[in-house]
């Protein structure tokens, strides 16, 4: 085997690291930042529904009165922003926007903040009262 065919054959090997994938695409994280969403809205309907908590955020606090509005605020609009951002993202066709990921990341970072706070709330809820 001559040098030229080790070379060849080391670059089709598809596990070099090269290869790797590294960190998640853009739909993963926007795909996990809506999961997030879902998952607030689920738990503050659920302490809502106790009669023990109340909506913390002023400006959702008047939006969460009925169901099919709080579905349209909570589940239907923020769908609609994802699928925006994602096709927007696709024409573009820039590659990776490192304001984008800081942006997509803050979100992440706050939507699990508030979901810790949900579950130091089913804790209290279920523990305390």
């Amino acid at each position: 085997m001559t040098a030229n065919q080790k070379n060849a054959r080391v670059r089709r090997d598809p596990i070099s690291p090269s290869g790797a994938k590294k960190g998640f695409s853009f739909y993963e994280k926007m795909a996990f930042l809506y999961f997030l969403n879902l998952i607030d809205w689920l738990c503050t309907e659920s302490l809502l529904l106790t009669g023990r908590f109340y909506e913390a955020n002023p400006i959702m606090s008047g939006v969460i009165t009925g169901f099919w509005q709080t579905l349209l605020i909570k589940g239907v609009l923020p769908l609609a922003l994802v699928v925006l951002c994602s096709v927007i993202y696709r024409l573009s066709g820039e590659g990776e926007s490192r304001f984008a990921d800081i942006m997509i990341y803050i979100g992440i970072v706050l939507y699990a903040l508030v979901n810790l706070w949900h579950i130091f709330n089913f804790v209290l809820l279920f523990f305390v009262f």
